[in-house]
């Protein structure tokens, strides 16, 4: 190739001064283009990846140059090299079982690929990123549509591309090698921040910085990024939407952590010098920009949805029609040249080898979709901060319960479809699958409403105004259990028409199969509402849906084999029954037979981590009944007519209200976790022994729990965790609760109110229970035998 035989021509160096070059300065050849004549010679001229090569690094050179911005978009030499290279790099064959072409245009793939950035190909594509580059402006008007990349399209069509080239370097086989240290740097990072301002590079921009930021062991400071109130300013609600993706890494809790799961070695991290939570710090920055909020909101509820056909049963045949339908017009409407003006990168694609990019509406509806879904998880992100509560009384404020109403109304759940009705079904799943494009927008839909709803003032706007009148009414006999707060709502926030989101929830939750993939948050986004202080009133709201009858009824009836299902399902049970005779009653009836009980009690012993919490739930309200006196009137059942039955004590009662039961559970507790294994999911494990023992406190009965657990484990065996002593066990997980909970960052104030117990006997119990004191039959230590090789001679 001409490029070739000129740079041959002009490398005309010797090895030999290369190399003695090399010893007095350290620097050697860092471009290939750089290496001596008769090295080149040898390379043959059929290498491909070298002739690329050597073009994109003259070019890369003479890119954005003044008389190259007006060039004919058609003889572009850099846009059509950077073309041919991504081309190389994409993969134009159907993926289907057994494909043999796939697997060896993958490895030709891998091959160009390794090539490419072994040659010095990376280091190219960043010289071509940041040719040119201005500074951001220091203000814009986003009314007036200003952007703060100040370049000419020519040179954002090629920054596109070469986006596009780095994001499939870093995706495919290259991997790591791929993002080069430069593109780390503040100066990069705040330059491909501003090309998420403009049309042309927007998507590919995004993905490249979520990509560099999720290999990056530290959490990106927002405050790094120049301007950045300026450009969320200027963002359209598509790049907006776009944006999210990067706030979902900049914000996420987990991301602050080097262990994602152990709660000893995040709280380790937490207490070492220097830590900072930039989560938090990230998280404030963005709630102080006045318009994010109530932007992200309405993008969340738009009305404008996805494809939609009448008579069509279910999601996935509606979006099998819209691409009939595409496929249908675009074999009629054949496109035979680049589409330069209105050139999206990562949405103007070829569809197959040597054809013209081209904007590709499969490419266009999906890329809306994700954007809906990462402004949905954004939403949930921020209600999980510090600033939690600021952000629910915002979003309350911005009707967001009414709106996520009105959005659910357009979701199509499987239970809605019979199997014989279903037209389309993906290869290689079977007719028990939920794939559809809207998964992911479902499960993200639930969570925002299960962190919205929890622990919130502002719950009961998922309720319609007919629906609160109806809680008002049971709320008048609530006793004890009355809630003050009714009165003060803002009916103008809450769902229109005569269902509110939840009830609209319980109903599809009712009629989903037991293996369905959404019953998991459902079930979720239904407890959360229930959280907090309990609310009797709520309770038998949802209890008159039939819900109580529905979640014990699946769990008997139903081998729920599916662990979260499992667990999600006794949480919200836990919930419903807390603290409520009549819940109690209720659920007797529902377990009327011995066989159906005996099974029940059988699925909550099957795993306690899932159980826990509903075990929980009953020995807090035995103990309740107990303190007002109104066990005894749990002592006969409510036949399923509504007349009453014979007089016998209630089931859940009598079991757990049984010490050697109480002592069957604690052991279990205590012997299947440890500081070492505590996660987010099974510190609730501790949390239900804790419970037991402080009732137990308030009895003067610890010492007689203690003992016992004492003589259980002189006859057991060594307990999972490997430890001589079930107590040495409890007491090390005691003072782990301590550093945990008693921390000055920590909201206990969940568990005050999900307990009724107030926080200070918590504290006091535990100190009771770790100290030192061996004196004390109130201390674990009291209990502890010295190990053979703590005895002295």
């Amino acid at each position: 190739m001409c490029s070739r035989k000129r740079w041959r021509c002009a490398t005309g160096q010797s090895a030999f001064r290369i190399q003695l070059d090399m010893q007095y300065t350290g620097k050697g050849p860092s471009r290939l283009t750089e290496l001596p004549r008769h090295l080149l010679n040898n390379i043959p001229e059929g290498s491909e990846v070298v002739d690329i090569i050597f073009a994109l690094d003259r070019l890369s050179v003479q890119n954005c140059t003044e008389r190259n911005l007006n060039s004919d978009p058609n003889n572009d030499e850099a846009f059509i090299y950077l073309k041919k290279v991504l081309g190389l790099l994409i993969s134009y064959e159907p993926r289907r079982p057994n494909n043999t072409e796939v697997q060896a245009t993958d490895e030709g793939q891998d091959k160009f690929a390794r090539s490419f950035a072994n040659l010095g190909g990376i280091e190219i594509m960043i010289r071509f990123l940041m040719a040119g580059t201005v500074l951001p402006k220091l203000a814009f008007n986003r009314t007036e549509k200003k952007t703060p990349v100040c370049e000419h399209p020519r040179a954002l069509r090629i920054k596109s591309l070469v986006l596009e080239i780095l994001i499939k370097l870093n995706t495919g086989c290259v991997a790591e090698k791929a993002l080069s240290k430069e593109l780390f740097c503040d100066e990069t990072m705040n330059y491909l921040f501003t090309l998420l301002a403009t049309k042309k590079t927007f998507v590919n921009a995004c993905q490249l910085i979520e990509d560099i930021l999720q290999h990056r062991k530290d959490v990106l400071d927002l405050h790094r990024i120049t301007n950045l109130r300026a450009l969320v300013a200027c963002l359209d609600d598509s790049q907006l939407a776009n944006f999210c993706r990067i706030l979902a890494v900049a914000i996420s809790d987990l991301d602050i952590y080097e262990n994602k799961s152990s709660l000893f070695a995040q709280n380790k991290q937490k207490r070492s010098k220097g830590f900072v939570n930039l989560r938090d710090i990230n998280q404030e920055l963005l709630l102080s920009i006045p318009d994010l909020l109530p932007r992200l909101v309405q993008i969340a509820i738009s009305k404008e949805y996805t494809p939609r056909y009448r008579g069509m049963p279910s999601e996935l045949d509606c979006w099998m029609e819209w691409i009939d339908n595409q496929m249908a017009d675009e074999v009629y409407e054949p496109q035979v040249a680049d589409d330069y003006d209105d050139f999206v990168g990562g949405v103007s694609e070829p569809t197959s080898e040597g054809q013209p990019m081209i904007a590709q509406q499969a490419l266009t509806i999906t890329e809306e979709l994700v954007q809906r879904v990462e402004v949905v998880y954004v939403l949930g992100l921020f209600l999980l901060g510090k600033h939690r509560k600021k952000v629910q009384r915002k979003l309350a404020e911005l009707k967001l319960a009414s709106g996520l109403s009105d959005l659910f109304d357009q979701f199509i759940w499987k239970c809605q479809v019979g199997r014989s009705q279903t037209r389309h079904r993906l290869r290689g799943h079977n007719s028990s699958c939920e794939c559809s494009p809207e998964v992911a927008l479902k499960i993200q839909f639930l969570r925002l409403v299960h962190s919205f709803c929890d622990h919130s003032d502002y719950k009961h706007l998922l309720l319609s105004k007919s629906e609160l009148n109806e809680v008002k009414k049971i709320n008048v006999r609530a006793g004890g259990l009355t809630l003050q707060s009714l009165d003060a709502i803002n009916k103008q926030l809450m769902c229109r028409g005569s269902k509110g989101l939840l009830t609209k929830i319980v109903e599809v939750m009712k009629k989903e199969p037991t293996t369905s993939t959404f019953r998991f948050w459902l079930a979720r986004a239904v407890e959360s509402y229930l959280r907090g202080d309990t609310s009797y009133c709520d309770q038998i709201f949802l209890m008159r849906r039939g819900l109580l009858a529905h979640v014990a009824g699946n769990i008997v009836e139903s081998e729920i084999r599916h662990k979260e299902i499992l667990q999600s399902s006794f949480d919200l049970l836990g919930e419903l029954i807390k603290f409520n005779i009549e819940a109690f009653k209720a659920f007797d009836a529902i377990l009327v037979s011995e066989d159906k009980f005996d099974k029940f009690v059988t699925m909550v012993n099957k795993s306690l981590v899932d159980s826990n919490m509903f075990i929980r739930s009953l020995i807090l309200s035995l103990e309740n009944f107990r303190a007002e006196g109104s066990e005894k009137s749990l002592n006969f059942v409510t036949s399923l007519d509504g007349e009453r039955g014979e007089k016998r004590e209630s089931r859940l009662v009598s079991y757990i209200g049984d010490f050697s039961k109480q002592l069957e559970y604690l052991y279990k507790l205590i012997n299947i976790i440890s500081v070492q294994n505590l996660t987010q999911e099974n510190v609730s494990c501790l949390n239900t022994t804790l419970v037991f023992l402080m009732f137990a406190n308030k009895r003067n009965q610890l010492p007689k729990y203690l003992q016992a657990l004492r003589d259980e484990q002189d006859d057991a065996l060594e307990n999972v965790n490997g430890t001589s002593s079930i107590l040495q066990n409890f007491r090390d997980l005691l003072i782990f609760w301590q550093d945990h909970y008693l921390h000055k960052d920590k909201d206990c104030s969940a568990l005050e109110k999900s307990s009724r117990i107030s926080f200070a006997y918590w504290k006091t119990t535990v100190s009771m229970l770790v100290s030192e004191d061996k004196s004390l039959p109130t201390s674990v230590s009291y209990y502890i035998n010295p190990l053979p090789s703590d005895r002295t001679n």
